[in-house]
């Protein structure tokens, strides 16, 4: 199992009414990535309070808790805190809990599923939502500078103009990615980045992820192309977001290559 690091870490307020599963949450969540901080809360009435007195920079909540469920609480923090990435972690997978939850503006829905893989899929999910909104708050206030934000994160980023599908900007990490510098990459068509065979494909994803509102995670097997030709797994979280009037979409790359 591979443990990652990260030069900031996540704090997350993880919200379970059941103490028990929420300290296996905690354990498994540090084993998964050593850079996610959890706090655990057994009183969702408590939630907002602790927003406020703590640096938190995600919530994820269990579903069915007495006195407040999970979407209830999801008002609530969506009320005073708009933009906070909320992760619904809820073994009540039905269809109309997952619609209801869209609706109010839940950033991601995780499944319990009772393996050791649904914490895998949790961290990934946890930080791709804070790694996503930390590059959006640091661009808005930089404006026309990318740099400063995008160098604080560990996973490949790309800024693509979401009309053209040209690259307008990618971070150190995307440079080691492929193997090649951002003054190469930068221009760019979204497509050269993966295999030639299949750039047709890479064109319907990237329309998919242009045209989504708040943040996709892509769990299809997708690939970039390496400098020296050869091909690196990839997971991609991507969201779009407007910048001086123009509509971008920011690209998370992970590389997925100790995982296969």
């Amino acid at each position: 199992m591979t443990s990652v690091r990260s030069p900031e870490p996540i704090r997350v307020l993880h919200v379970d009414d059941d103490p028990v599963f929420a300290r296996l949450a905690e354990t498994s969540l540090d084993e998964m990535d050593d850079g996610i901080e959890v706090r655990s809360e057994n009183d969702p009435t408590a939630v907002l309070e602790r927003l406020s007195n703590e640096d938190v920079e995600c919530v994820v909540s269990d579903y069915q808790m007495p006195e407040l469920d999970g979407l209830a609480l999801l008002e609530r923090v969506r009320g005073e805190h708009p933009t906070l990435p909320f992760i619904l972690f809820t073994g009540q997978g039905s269809e109309t809990v997952a619609s209801r939850a869209i609706s109010t503006g839940v950033t991601d829905y995780v499944s319990k599923d009772g393996g050791i893989e649904q914490f895998e899929l949790l961290a990934n999910r946890i930080r791709g939502a804070v790694e996503q909104r930390r590059t959006e708050q640091a661009l808005a206030e930089a404006r026309g500078g990318y740099d400063r934000l995008l160098e604080t994160a560990p996973d490949a980023i790309f800024i693509v103009d979401a009309e053209t599908g040209t690259l307008v900007e990618v971070n150190e990490a995307a440079e080691e990615l492929l193997g090649k510098p951002r003054e190469e990459l930068r221009g760019l068509h979204q497509r050269e980045l993966h295999p030639s065979e299949d750039r047709d494909r890479y064109e319907r994803i990237f329309a998919e992820h242009a045209g989504c509102r708040g943040v996709i995670h892509d769990d299809r097997e997708l690939y970039v192309v390496h400098r020296d030709g050869h091909e690196i797994p990839v997971e991609i979280s991507a969201g779009s977001l407007e910048l001086d009037g123009r509509r971008l979409v920011q690209a998370i790359f992970r590389d997925l290559t100790e995982r296969v």
